[in-house]
């Protein structure tokens, strides 16, 4: 067992990470970069200990030996930096560890040198100024950190930070710990239907609930027309000139934006469907895995660009990741479910016949909603291990439909989450 385990004590909450881009000064960004370069430097020589003792010894070394080697003496970093990197290298070999152990081979022990690293913060490195600001003390040898409270966060909720260079800026990422949410107390299961026009659909077998994707689509439109209108325009400008390296920073600041209101929306759907899930007690939501979809169209010559397009862009995986791990929070297990013919299946009678609309429609007369029916047919798939004939088609007016709109405050320039 790691040191880092060893000492850990059990959080009476849930710990999530809330993240905040940086405005910085000058100074302040030459100094997270001076960090950045001694963390990686810390990283590196960890490995070089980590592996000459493996060679030379073959020894694998642990938390506590590495500490007895590093320390804010021979690197100019905060005591509570060098530890949070050592852990995070102890870490990473034992879940390499544990995956080679299970038979992933292709699993790796840590060994690629780093130019730049992310600058980690323990509780007690951190500490809040009367004047509202956060401290991040970095050594004795470097100057302090001061960073703006966000007003909503308790500053003894705070568990530990870290400054991490994403895309074009500094963002800061908090471990905050949250008050645990309660548990579902039912043993209901559902099945969910991820799809492009459909974000989700979800169904239990008697309550049927759909989330409109149109604005992640749309989303997802926008920032491919721009950006194919920015790239042809850079293509005209001469290679080093001050006009090309404008539009590249513009490029840069727009894909940007349009991450973060993608990131928003998902995150918006995905806490619709913990609603949903906490409201019927569900226990385990089988979600389908629609992972060869993509690579189907690959093969196809006759299938449209845009409909190629709109496949490459469908970020169902990350969709998951986020139900995934918010359902956890509140005690629910999903589990991936291979979903081919679930769509096109009749519940009743069991035949598979091709759908060309979102209305199902079986040569036995039976009609009703093809996502809802996908997503039935999922859950029968991942209770019974297959799709089983002579059960009820759901009915249309037992649906819930949402759309998640981000609408745009003109004052504050701000937006707000509407569900209609």
């Amino acid at each position: 067992m790691s040191l880092k385990k060893q000492k850990k004590k059990e959080a009476s909450g849930d710990i999530l990470i809330r993240k905040f881009p940086l405005r910085l000064t000058e100074c302040e960004r030459e100094l997270v970069d001076r960090l950045r370069i001694e963390s990686a430097r810390l990283w590196n020589d960890i490995l070089d200990l980590h592996w000459w003792l493996y060679d030379v010894y073959k020894l694998w070394t642990n938390a506590s030996d590495k500490k007895k080697w590093f320390n804010a003496k021979s690197h100019t970093l905060h005591s509570q930096t060098i530890q949070a990197i050592i852990e995070l290298h102890e870490e990473t070999c034992e879940r390499t560890k544990k995956q080679r152990d299970d038979g992933n081979k292709n699993w790796k022990y840590p060994w690629k040198y780093k130019r730049f690293f992310s600058v980690k913060y323990k509780k007690s490195a951190i500490s809040l100024e009367s004047n509202g600001y956060l401290k991040f003390s970095n050594g004795g040898k470097e100057k302090p950190l001061y960073v703006k409270k966000p007003k909503h966060i308790d500053f003894g909720s705070i568990k530990n930070a870290e400054i991490v260079w994403h895309r074009n800026e500094y963002w800061l990422h908090l471990g905050v710990e949250l008050t645990k949410r309660d548990k579902v107390a039912g043993e209901n299961n559902a099945g969910g239907d991820l799809g492009i026009i459909h974000a989700i659909t979800l169904s239990n077998g008697k309550n049927h609930f759909i989330i409109s994707g149109k604005e992640l689509r749309s989303l997802h439109r926008l920032r491919n027309k721009t950006l194919a209108k920015l790239q042809k325009k850079i293509s005209k400008k001469q290679k080093g000139s001050n006009a090309r390296y404008k539009l590249i920073l513009r490029k840069r600041r727009f894909l940007e934006k349009m991450e973060r209101k993608i990131e928003y929306i998902e995150h918006c759907i995905s806490k619709q469907v913990v609603n949903w899930c906490e409201e019927n007690q569900i226990k385990t939501l089988f979600i389908g895995t629609p992972e060869g979809v993509q690579r189907g169209t690959k093969k196809k010559r006759k299938t449209r660009n845009e409909q190629r397009q709109q496949l490459s862009n469908w970020s169902f995986g990350r969709l998951t990741r986020l139900i995934t791990y918010k359902l956890k929070l509140i005690g629910t297990e999903v589990i991936m479910q291979e979903e081919s013919y679930t769509s096109g299946t009749c519940p009743k009678c069991g035949t598979y016949s091709k759908q060309s609309s979102r209305n199902f429609n079986c040569p036995c007369g039976e009609i009703g909603h093809r996502d809802v029916v996908g997503a039935i047919n999922i859950l029968d798939k991942g209770l019974n291990r297959g799709i089983t004939k002579g059960r009820t088609l759901p009915k249309i007016e037992n649906t819930k439909y949402r759309r998640v709109n981000l609408v745009p405050i003109v004052k504050s320039k701000k937006y707000k989450l509407t569900v209609a």
